[in-house]
């Protein structure tokens, strides 16, 4: 039952991808061979933990904490009022918004990250309002990524709204950091777990392998793979940007059992906030080089500017303390 919730997890994000964040776009495969056949038992099998890997999450999230109604932004252009926070919905949170237009043209508004109790998130919004009017909509958050933060109770919400035209989506403006907080903010303070093994630790950034919050796995064994049910494997890295600029984290150099992959990681993370993400390694890659189980891995980071996108730092290679021998996902029962 070692990995049962770090599985089901990873399996409701693509279940919830259509609805909420996905910062990794999946590449197809072009047809389906007979060593890729037992993939529709794999998904089938992690759509079937999903279920418990929600629950899991779900019995320990609090859906009490409120908002309210309230004007929370305003200026010559937008004005911006919250009614209330859904948690009813199956695929994450909604926050309801009602936003006035005060430009003579069509808008539309969108949200290109929201914070939550200081986690990175990429939340779900898009408005259109006729030029002069008002129109609702809700900005919708992910529970998976919640879970993978572990954030079992939302108290701050920080969110930026990009305005474009609605046909051809040039820009218009993009509002200052909106934010409020809801009843829960004066319960005790939140708490960072960065327990796990350091990858890199200087400059006032910190980047550290580690397993999900929903294991059971301790921080000494190594961290496990998570095997998806699409036949991805994913490594998850916690990150916190302690500088006053906004960066980026990405993956650079990876080896896999001795193996050069290409791998996908890259993480905005603004001043003062933290992310969690995974260093995802796609199915086609693994099995061109008949990579069954990840035995050994290394992997180096590159940390850019996120404005000028000029390299800051970058790590070296590092050998991922793995724990012992995990076997992906199948039809079977997973090896304790």
């Amino acid at each position: 039952m070692k990995r049962i919730l770090c599985i089901a997890l990873c399996a409701l994000a693509a279940i919830l991808a259509c609805s909420c964040d996905n910062d990794k776009a999946e590449p197809t495969v072009a047809d389906e061979t007979e060593a890729s056949k037992p993939a529709a038992t794999e998904t089938a099998a992690s759509t079937e933990s999903s279920n418990a890997g929600l629950k899991a999450f779900m019995e320990k999230f609090d859906d009490t904490p409120t908002v309210g109604d309230k004007l929370i932004y305003e200026d010559k252009n937008i004005t911006v009022n919250v009614h209330g926070i859904n948690y009813a919905v199956t695929a994450g949170p909604e926050l309801h918004l009602v936003i006035d237009n005060h430009l003579d043209k069509d808008i539309t508004v969108q949200a290109p990250y929201a914070v939550i109790n200081s986690y990175m998130m990429t939340p779900e919004l898009n408005i259109t309002i006729p030029a002069g009017k008002s129109a609702g909509g809700n900005l919708c958050l992910s529970y998976t990524n919640l879970a993978y933060a572990d954030i079992t109770c939302i108290k701050d919400i920080e969110f930026v709204l990009r305005v474009v035209e609605p046909k051809n989506y040039n820009p218009i403006l993009t509002t200052d950091m909106i934010g409020l907080k809801t009843s829960a903010v004066k319960d005790e303070k939140v708490e960072y777990d960065e327990g796990g093994q350091i990858a890199y630790d200087d400059n006032d950034i910190k980047i550290v392998f580690k397993n999900l919050p929903a294991s059971d796995i301790k921080t000494d064994e190594g961290v496990s793979p998570i095997y998806t049910g699409d036949g991805n494997a994913e490594l998850p890295v916690y990150i916190y940007n302690g500088t006053d600029r906004t960066i980026s984290v990405q993956t650079g150099s990876v080896t896999v059992n001795g193996y050069d992959l290409t791998s996908v990681m890259n993480r905005t993370v603004l001043p003062g906030k933290r992310a969690v993400d995974t260093v995802t390694f796609y199915r086609m890659d693994l099995d061109e080089h008949s990579i069954d189980a990840i035995d050994s891995a290394k992997i180096s980071f590159e940390i850019k500017d996120a404005e000028t996108w000029k390299s800051i730092y970058s790590t070296d290679m590092i050998s991922v303390k793995l724990q012992s021998k995990a076997e992906p996902t199948d039809s079977k029962e997973p090896t304790e």
